[in-house]
């Protein structure tokens, strides 16, 4: 156990003995120079050494009347004595040394079961000897040698204590480090706590003085955990009642963490409580191992749930443990008949011998094993296939009955029929033979059915009466000369029926010969092609032009189009392209279907085509979109121009004009952009570009019209392009900042705030959402940004969790319909607040009316699941989309917002005001809270409390702020704002 401080000492200070290998005695230095002094006094002496001789130099136990350097100087003048001679009294030299004022004296022997050592009695002068072996002196040497020999024994001792000690307490620190566990210890009576190493690593903490009593010690743990730990504390301390509890600590540096944290009380004899002990152990991974395996679980379910082949699992003796809707219905038996079963139950014997040998092969194995078989009392051949894991088996079982019948069938006709399409001719080489022409010696059927002849009318005949016609004399010889070199050749050639038809036929043939040198026969194998070359010839056409108008395609009107630009720079002539588009074309596919869709494209490609000029080209790119090319308008830019516009007119006419389809009159209208040339591009995809821009600025003029392509068109493009490429820079550089706008209850209560992204561009200043949220959500990068909006949201409430001022407050988030829709969006969400440990129902997730045009029971399921996370949901802008009341009620919403369109004309607006109410009213009778958002002046935030509105969001409380702009304006709210703790 540690105390709580940074200068931690080790347990027990290190012994002289292990330092330096030798026995002295510090702690007795006072006792033994009080025996010198008892020497020197019973000897009558001016001075007393007690001196440890087993070392070199002679080290002082214990002096008298001399000082160090006294002491020094007599060792030094008898060293040598000193070695080897104290096994009896002797007597000093009496040679005076530099520094030494006692040359006179005499020692007596201390017999140390250890040591050497002596005591010198010092005189100034020389003295009369006194008598060997005087009682007096004799007693002091024998008690001199009891006082060492007590004190290395305490030594000892002392050494030996430490030592255990010291391994107890490494023995302790390793089995803490080992099961992650940290001790701690509570003393009641000074409050201060003291901890164990692998407590402070598992708090992440630096420095030990970081916990030193009871209060640093519940600051650990998260906001919502410390008035609970607090109380279990104290009922402790008072009652003794222990706990053992899983609770969240605060980390150092990193996410919160869970914990298991036992305590319990520590009595005297007399049952008073002196202390709580406990022990901290980290449970973060079996936390995450936990949430990890429900959401495998959940994944686990719908996977199974949409296998759509007959799925069982068994357990590892093969016993049924699983089997999905589809395995019942194949296996003829339910779930509870089948649960707990081995698999081949119920089978013939053989049949469930095979089955239990091949499934232990898989078990014993680990590898997956397949077969198929028939299984009597269903009736079926089924395909069964085994994969193993770690608790038994996967089992796929598929009926493979009309394949099993189908394969029989083919084994008995495959002799027959294993040629029946192909024409089969042998015929015999003449070698030998008066004129040497080949003779037909056979013919199967298809031959017949091919070529009209039967059998005896060509056999013995000569081939040749097939191939007659001189376009087949090149590919003979082209076979002839194959067969010479490879002894078999292939060619393709039309072959005459016997009525005269002629039809295309791969041929090849193969030499059968009697020895290496001998050809007797030559087998022809032929394939009708007749339909593949006629599809050639329709590939070739297709290739090029439209399928359903017949009208060139992309590829053979670029292609034009740069032979038009190439004449056009020789010539001078200026030509125009027409980009033509034909308005609300998804509303006749939708309603009166495609093949309507279809008739009418076709008319208008025939009208585009009686429109225009002979020599001007008519082309289909793809869906409803068409391209005009003219050229050769006029060498004046002016008169070309002119002609281009009479020209687009007459097609814009001519195409609303009413369409009679199948049963239906049918009215369009075509949106066209134009553009010209002059030879001086050379990139015919920029020409289609432009006057697709232009197109599209037709549109965006109300449909039904012409535009001609103006560079300012391309300007904006680029600008998006620009927008587009600074917000990745933006995302990279974190250009971004989150601004906050209050929400308020009836009665001025700051319940929450709505988060609103902002970008700080290092050039164009703070940018505004509507500026770059459309280009954002165009190239998809709506999606990192409303994923960091959503992880700084969630810091800051974890931030405000801290302040009781602001701990109740909310954040709602917008979200667009791309990242709703994103299939990780929800894992993200779960992440986001395990990551900063909020209060799921404090994150507001504002979602978007469109989100409920198409794909409703998938949008409805992700909702569901972000509700039961604990998520707060809210319909953003309620009234202008796509709800519905039978949609609505579906929802697991918790919130409406009223779109600040409605607010604004409240009080003028009677139709507002009529939609206001209802929305309320809507909502409350769904028991859904109701939100305003624009709300400006004290009348329209009195009217709308009026009809019932719960909360207000608008410039007449706050604009959207910096944070801390937020923070001064929670510390101080304005007039008529609440802030609550």
């Amino acid at each position: 156990m540690r105390p709580g401080t940074d200068n931690r000492t080790p347990l027990l200070a290190e012994t002289t003995f292990e330092r330096t290998g030798a026995w002295t005695i510090p702690s007795q230095r006072t006792e033994l120079d009080r025996l010198a002094e008892m020497a020197a006094q019973l000897a009558g002496t001016s001075a007393a050494l007690l001196v440890d001789a087993s070392h070199k130099p002679p080290e002082v136990l214990g002096a008298h009347g001399v000082d160090t350097a006294q002491a020094t100087a007599v060792l030094a003048s008898c060293a040598t004595m000193l070695q080897g001679h104290l096994d009896a009294e002797g007597w000093l030299p009496g040679a005076p040394g530099e520094g030494n004022p006692f040359p006179y004296g005499h020692w007596l022997p201390v017999f140390d079961a250890v040591g050497q050592s002596a005591l010198l009695l010092l005189h100034h002068e020389a003295r009369a000897r006194p008598e060997p072996g005087a009682p007096a002196l004799t007693l002091l040497s024998k008690h001199a040698a009891d006082v060492l020999a007590l004190a290395r024994r305490c030594e000892l001792s002392e050494q030996y204590n430490a030592n255990v000690l010291r391994e107890s307490e490494s023995r302790l620190n390793l089995t803490e480090h080992t099961a992650g566990a940290g001790s701690w210890s509570l003393q009641l009576s000074t409050r201060e706590v003291v901890h164990s190493d692998e407590f402070a690593t598992i708090l992440g903490l630096t420095d030990h003085r970081q916990v030193r009593n009871l209060e640093d010690m519940v600051q650990r743990y998260t906001p919502e955990w410390r008035n609970g730990i607090r109380q279990r504390l104290e009922r402790c301390a008072q009652h003794g009642e222990g706990f053992d509890e899983e609770i969240q600590v605060t980390v150092e540096g990193g996410s919160p963490k869970w914990v298991r944290t036992v305590g319990t009380a520590v009595r005297r004899a007399n049952g008073q409580i002196v202390r709580i002990q406990g022990a901290i152990q980290d449970i973060s991974a079996q936390k995450q191992a936990q949430q990890d395996t429900l959401r495998l679980a959940m994944r686990l379910t719908t996977t199974l749930a949409s296998i759509t082949e007959a799925f069982v699992t068994l357990d590892r003796q093969c016993c049924f443990t699983y089997l999905n809707q589809e395995s019942e219905r194949l296996l003829q038996k339910t779930t509870a008949d089948l649960l707990g079963l081995e698999v081949w139950q119920g089978f013939s014997a053989g049949l469930a011998q095979r089955l239990k040998d091949q499934l232990t092969k898989s078990l014993n194995t680990n590898r997956r094993v397949e077969l198929e078989d028939f299984f009597p009392t269903l009736g079926k051949w089924l395909e069964v296939r085994a994969y193993p894991f770690a608790e038994g088996l996967a089992v796929y079982f598929r009926d493979v009955t009309e394949r099993r019948r189908s394969q029989e069938q083919l084994m008995l006709l495959e002799t027959s029929v294993s040629r029946l399409n192909d024409i089969v001719a042998i015929a015999e080489t003449g070698a030998g033979s008066d004129d040497q022409e080949p003779r037909i010696v056979f013919v199967n059927d298809a031959f017949e059915q091919h070529t009209g002849y039967s059998r005896a009318e060509v056999l013995g005949q000569t081939p040749r009466m097939l191939l007659e016609l001189d376009p087949a004399i090149p590919k003979l010889r082209e076979l002839a000369q194959g067969l010479q070199q490879t002894r078999q050749a292939r060619t393709e050639l039309m072959v005459r029926r016997k009525n005269g038809a002629m039809f295309w036929v791969e041929l090849e043939v193969v030499s059968v010969q009697a020895t290496a040198e001998e050809v007797t026969h030559w087998v022809a194998v032929g394939r009708d092609i007749t339909q593949r070359k006629t599809a050639e010839d329709m590939i070739r056409h297709l290739a090029f032009y439209d399928a359903l108008t017949d009208l060139p395609n992309r590829q053979l009107l670029l292609d034009r189009l740069q032979q038009a630009l190439a004449a056009s720079a020789r010539s001078g002539q200026h030509g125009a392209l027409m980009f033509i588009d034909l308005d609300n074309f998804k509303v006749l596919n939708d309603t009166l279907g495609h093949h309507m869709g279809d008739q009418l494209l076709q008319k208008v490609a025939a009208r585009l085509t009686k429109s225009v000029r002979k020599t001007d080209m008519v082309a289909r790119l793809g869906g409803d979109e068409f391209v005009v090319m003219v050229d050769d308008l006029s060498t004046d830019p002016d008169a070309a121009a002119f002609k281009a516009t009479a020209l687009a007119e007459k097609v814009l006419n001519t195409l609303r004009e009413p369409f009679q389809l199948t049963g239906h009159q049918h009215f369009t209208t075509p949106s066209i952009g134009v553009t010209s040339f002059n030879g001086q591009q050379s990139d015919v995809g920029e020409l289609l570009k432009q006057a697709d821009l232009a197109m599209y600025q037709a549109k965006s003029l109300g449909r039904n019209t012409l535009c001609f392509f103006d560079p300012n068109m391309q300007a904006t493009v680029s600008a998006n392009a620009n927008v587009s490429s600074d917000l990745r820079v933006a995302l990279n550089e974190q250009q971004f900042v989150v601004h906050y706008q209050p929400q308020v209850d009836r009665v001025g209560v700051i319940t929450g705030v709505e988060a609103l992204v902002r970008w700080q561009h290092p050039e164009r200043g703070l940018v505004f959402p509507a500026d770059f949220i459309p280009v954002a959500e165009d190239t998809g990068l709506i999606l990192p940004l409303g994923q960091w909006v959503l992880e700084k949201s969630c810091e800051q409430l974890a931030a405000w969790a801290d302040r009781p001022q602001t701990s109740n407050l909310s954040i709602a988030v917008n979200v667009s319909v791309r990242q709703f829709r994103h299939p990780d969006f929800v894992d993200m969400v779960m992440a986001a607040i395990t990551r900063t440990g909020i209060r799921p129902h404090k994150l507001k997730l504002e979602l978007t009316e469109s989100l409920l045009a198409d794909r409703m029971e998938i949008t409805i399921d992700k909702m569901g699941m972000l509700k039961a996370l604990g998520v707060t949901l809210s319909l953003d802008d309620f009234g202008v989309g796509y709800s519905s009341l039978s949609v609505l009620k579906r929802l697991p919403l918790d919130q409406l917002k009223i779109d600040k369109g409605f607010v604004a004309d409240v009080l003028t607006d009677p139709n507002d005001a009529a939609i206001s109410r209802a929305i309320i009213a809507l909502a409350q009778s769904l028991s859904l809270q109701v939100v305003a958002e624009g709300v400006e002046t004290q009348e329209q935030r009195d009217f709308l409390a009026y009809q019932g509105c719960d909360q207000f969001q608008g410039h007449l409380f706050a604009k959207p702020l910096p944070i801390e702009a937020l923070d001064a304006l929670l510390q101080n709210p304005t007039e008529g704002m609440l802030v609550l703790s």
